[in-house]
C-alpha cells in the first residue's frame, strides 16, 4: 500500500519544477535585460526571484512534450508556436486585469504590438527543447525517486507556501 507521500509525490514533484522554470524564466530577464539595458533591471511581478508564467508556460509544454514520442525539430516549432500564442494572450490578460505591461517586446524586431516577438519565440522554443530532452528528463529521475519521498513533500510544500504568500502580499501591495 503506498503512503501518502508517494501517493503526493508527483503533484509536489510538478510544484518543485514549476519554482525551478519560474527561477530560470526569471534569470534569463534578469540577463536579457541587463544587456538591453545596460543596467540589473528588476523583473517579474513578484517579489521572490521568479517570473511564474515561465513556470506555468513550461508545466504545459511538458504536458504537450514527452522526449521519446517527439522529434526536436517538432518540440522546437511547435513549443514556439504554442508558447507565443500563451505569451500573446497572457499579455492581454494581464494588461486587463492589473492595468500594466509586464514585458514589452516593442524595441525588439519582428513584435506584434509589444507583446511577443520573433527573436523572444525563437528563444523560447530553443529553451523549451533543452527543457524537454534535457533538464526535465533530470529533474524527474531526481524528484520521483521513493527515497526522496519526504524531502520531495516538504521542499514542494514549502516553495508553494512561499509563491502564495508572495502572490498574496504583492497583490494586496503589503509589501
Amino acid at each position: 500500500m503506498r503512503t501518502f507521500l508517494e501517493r503526493s509525490q508527483p503533484f509536489w514533484a510538478r510544484v518543485i519544477e514549476f519554482a525551478f522554470y519560474s527561477f530560470c524564466g526569471w534569470s534569463y530577464e534578469m540577463v536579457a535585460e541587463g544587456i538591453l539595458a545596460g543596467h540589473m533591471v528588476e523583473r517579474g511581478y513578484l517579489h521572490l526571484p521568479m517570473c511564474v508564467i515561465y513556470g506555468f508556460f513550461s508545466i504545459v509544454v511538458l504536458q504537450v512534450f514527452k522526449p521519446q514520442k517527439h522529434k526536436p525539430a517538432a518540440v522546437f516549432f511547435l513549443s514556439m508556436a504554442i508558447v507565443t500564442v500563451m505569451e500573446y494572450l497572457s499579455a492581454l490578460l494581464i494588461e486587463a486585469v492589473l492595468h500594466r505591461k509586464l514585458w514589452d517586446y516593442s524595441r525588439w524586431i519582428c513584435n506584434l504590438h509589444g507583446r511577443v516577438s520573433l527573436i523572444s519565440s525563437l528563444i523560447f522554443g530553443t529553451a523549451c527543447v533543452a527543457m524537454v530532452f534535457w533538464s526535465h528528463p533530470l529533474l524527474n529521475r531526481v524528484l520521483n525517486r521513493k527515497k526522496y519521498c519526504g524531502a520531495v513533500f516538504c521542499a514542494g510544500f514549502l516553495l508553494l507556501a512561499a509563491i502564495v504568500c508572495d502572490a498574496v502580499i504583492t497583490s494586496l501591495g503589503i509589501a
